[in-house]
Formats: C-alpha cells, structure tokens, sequence
C-alpha cells in the first residue's frame, strides 16, 4: 500500500486542523464521504472495509473520503493522532496484495494542551456572554457581587476571573467535541443510506448499511439535543430556550423515503454546525441577528431531532 503523508498537500485541501471552520459545500470535509464509481461496482472486500470504519466509529477519529476506482481506492484523511492513522491502516494493510490502495494522510501537527497559554481563552462570544457568566457562577459564593445580569458584578476580582474562564473553556470544548462527532456521523450518512436504502441499493451490504445508517442518524439526533441544552443556556430567555412554553409539536413526516429522510438529517445536522461555528466565531466578534431570531440556532437544533425521528420513523417502514 502506498503511504504519502502530505502535510502540505492536505492542509490546503481540508485546512488548518484546529482553526474553526466557518464556510459551507465548497471543500473537500463536506463533500460525500464516498466518491468514485457506483458502490456496487466496487470489490466487495473494498467495499467491506469501508463499511467497517464505519461500522467500528473510525470516522470519529479519522475525517475520510473514499475515492473508489476500478482497481482500488483512494483515501483522503485527516487522522486525530497517529494511534488513530494506525487503526485505518491495520483495516487497509490486508487488502494491499490485492488492489492498489493509496492513502493520503495528515494529522494535527500540534496535540491540544487545554490549558496552555495559547488555550486558554474561550471563544470571545461565550466569555462576553452575560446569560453564561450567569450561568455558571455559584450563587452560593458571596464574592460572585450583586444576582443581576452584569458582567462587572459577575467578575469581581482575578482569582474568580479564571475560575469563570475555566468553566466557559470546559464548556466550549465539550460543545466543540460534540459538534465535531455529529458532523462526522453526517457526512458518512448519505452514502451509507444510499447502499441501504437508496433506488440502486446494494444487495451484499443493504442489511449492514441500514443497520449503520440508523445508528449514525441516531447518534446525530442524541448530539443535537445535548447541543440544544447545553447552548440554551447562552441565549437570553424567551429566545426559543425552552424556558418559555413552547408551541403545537411539529407534525412527522412521513412522506419521504428513508433515504430522502437521511439526506435531510445529513444536510441539515451540517448547517447546524456551520451555525454552531458561526454563533462560536462570530465575524467582528459579534453574532448576527439572524442567529438570535425564530427561526433561529435553537430551532435549528429541534429540527436535527425532528428529522432524525423522521428518518427512525420511515426506516421501520422500509422493504
């Protein structure tokens, strides 16, 4: 098997790992997470390993698209570390007598240390959040100041300044690992759907791929209500927060195919990151009223759920 790590190469491609990535479509992260020849064109051992990294999580570590060829594959990655490379490459290494398979691979050329200097501020939206520095501060410690809504009674004095930026780090990075592994299960979902339930299924992996496509479009609906309760948290209430009663629950929809229905959840979990990203990250360290309006962020988050029990839903139905 051909090896090539091109740092270079795949940086330009995919970017710099650990910069936040705003923009959608254009780049090769959000493209199918298979590409090529039809799947049922491809060799079945091929075929069979793609569908063991996702039948074994490997996509939560290992950011891949499959490029199938005639005689073998191509792999472009983006690995969390090289344990991670390792696991792909022992998947790999049996079918290299075979087919020609070539993997182009990177992985961060920095290991986050959370507590670093260059680490140690969150997100500028987060920590010039009022409704978070509210949030998370002990109501029981008197040196908190005065119970209102004001950033300089929240923040008294420095010891308690780094307690409540610890907090906000903690609280970005779990929302930034959450996002990261919806994302993953979205992006490896439409091909996965298309060999189990799409018009050109393929018969020698349908029972496989439906199985893995039901748990990934579960996993992403079980992030997006984590991300719904834990973002809630950051908007002011009677923004859609679910502090306020809310309103008639949305209808299900039955009408589309399971693979329409994944289709949905796939496109629709991956704005939900970009807007995630872009309510993080704001341009000009602001967040644009777009984001704070209803049909908003929130809304966005209700939807993923929506759909993933939509797709649940027209699974069980499916021949």
């Amino acid at each position: 098997m051909r090896w090539t790590m091109g740092m270079a190469l795949m940086l330009l491609i995919l970017g710099a790992p650990d910069e936040p990535r705003a923009q959608s479509g254009s780049d090769l992260s959000n493209m199918a997470a298979s590409r090529g020849i039809p799947l049922g064109q491809v060799a079945a051992p091929l075929r069979n390993a793609w569908l063991r990294f996702h039948e074994n999580d490997l996509c939560l570590v290992v950011d891949a698209v499959f490029v199938f060829q005639p005689k073998g594959m191509e792999i472009w990655c983006r690995a969390k570390d090289e344990k991670s490379l390792q696991e792909l490459n022992a998947l790999l290494t049996p079918l290299q007598s075979s087919y020609r398979i070539d993997l182009y691979a990177a992985y961060s050329d920095r290991e986050k240390k959370p507590w670093e200097r260059e680490d140690d501020d969150p997100p500028p939206s987060l920590w010039n959040n009022a409704e978070l520095r509210s949030y998370f501060r002990d109501p029981a410690d008197t040196r908190w100041g005065a119970v209102d809504d004001s950033a300089s009674n929240l923040i008294p004095d420095r010891g308690l300044d780094l307690v409540m930026k610890r907090r906000i780090m903690l609280y970005s990075d779990q929302i930034l690992e959450w996002m990261k592994k919806m994302d993953r299960f979205a992006k490896g979902l439409p091909s996965l759907a298309g060999a189990g339930y799409g018009e050109d299924p393929v018969p020698e992996i349908q029972a496989r791929a439906r199985a893995v496509s039901r748990d990934h479009v579960r996993e992403i609906g079980r992030y997006a209500g984590r991300l719904f309760e834990s973002l809630r948290h950051a908007f002011p209430r009677g923004s859609g927060n679910g502090l306020l009663p809310q309103g008639p629950k949305p209808i299900p929809d039955t009408s589309d195919s399971p693979y329409d229905s994944a289709l949905r959840v796939s496109a629709q979990a991956q704005d939900l990151n970009q807007s995630i990203l872009r309510f993080l990250y704001p341009q000009n360290y602001t967040v644009t009223l777009t984001d704070l309006r209803d049909p908003g962020l929130l809304d966005l988050m209700k939807a993923v759920q929506q759909s993933a029990s939509d797709f649940e839903r027209n699974a069980r139905n499916a021949r």
